[in-house]
């Protein structure tokens, strides 16, 4: 299993939201985190990063850019996770920021 899979950034999401000492598991140690407690398989030499936006900084992460330098045109798949599968997303981190969203 990896983060590629549909929904499952937003399950990781979900449960950060929920369960504070998870959250703060996640922010230190983020692949024994999700391997241990997710039950999740990562790739070697792969790093992975976990950060957490503030009302004063927001975090915009960009999908890599295609190594042959043409142009990829994405699945329904990879378009749902680009956007974490949920379109309501957005919207809701910015209302975290305020104190809104479960």
């Amino acid at each position: 299993m990896s983060t590629e899979q549909p929904g499952m950034q937003q399950q990781i999401i979900s449960k950060a939201m929920k369960d504070d000492a998870f959250r703060q598991r996640l922010l230190s140690n983020p692949r024994e985190t999700l391997e241990r407690e997710m039950g999740m398989t990562l790739p070697q030499g792969v790093t992975f990063q976990v950060y957490e936006d503030t009302p004063s900084v927001i975090h915009l992460v960009l999908p890599m850019q295609p190594q042959t330098g043409e142009p990829v045109e994405l699945s329904d798949a990879d378009l749902e996770v680009a956007v974490g599968g949920d379109f309501n997303t957005p919207r809701c981190a910015v209302e975290l920021t305020a104190g809104g969203c479960p």
